[in-house]
């Protein structure tokens, strides 16, 4: 591993990932670390994700990004879109939280791509915001 200057964290050298879902009241809570370089582990991610979704029929889920490595480039987050179509993500309300905050900016292309397949979900900085749109409107 190396450090992370600007968070003084250290930083995998290696690509991997660890996925963890736990249910958190009415959602599900996703905490992703470790490092991706690629869009194939995102894909499974999602995957892991809707399969979860689909098991306990939650239809909230607030993924936390803790993650090192890059965004992926359109054509990319497209492939993933395609990958995960039929998932059941469709059909609940995400909300990606990048916990480190050093890529919303970036990530937002993935948000605008997801509306536009009909997915209702929104990139954030923040868990706590995050959490609050993610509830926003419960009876």
């Amino acid at each position: 591993m190396s450090d992370d200057p600007a968070a003084g964290t250290p930083v995998p050298d290696a690509p991997g990932y660890a996925l963890t879902i736990a249910t958190d009241s009415s959602a599900l809570v996703a905490t992703v670390t470790g490092r991706i370089e690629a869009v194939e582990p995102l894909i499974e991610i999602f995957l892991r994700i809707g399969d979860e979704a689909k098991r306990t029929g939650l239809r909230r889920i607030l993924v936390l990004d803790h993650t090192h490595g890059v965004v992926p480039a359109e054509t990319q987050l497209r492939k993933l879109f395609d990958a995960v179509e039929g998932s059941g993500l469709a059909q609940v309300r995400l909300a990606y939280v990048d916990a480190r905050g050093t890529a919303v900016s970036r990530m937002e292309l993935g948000e605008i791509l997801g509306r536009e397949r009909g997915y209702d979900c929104r990139v954030f900085d923040n868990a706590s915001r995050a959490r609050i749109w993610l509830h926003y409107g419960e009876a």
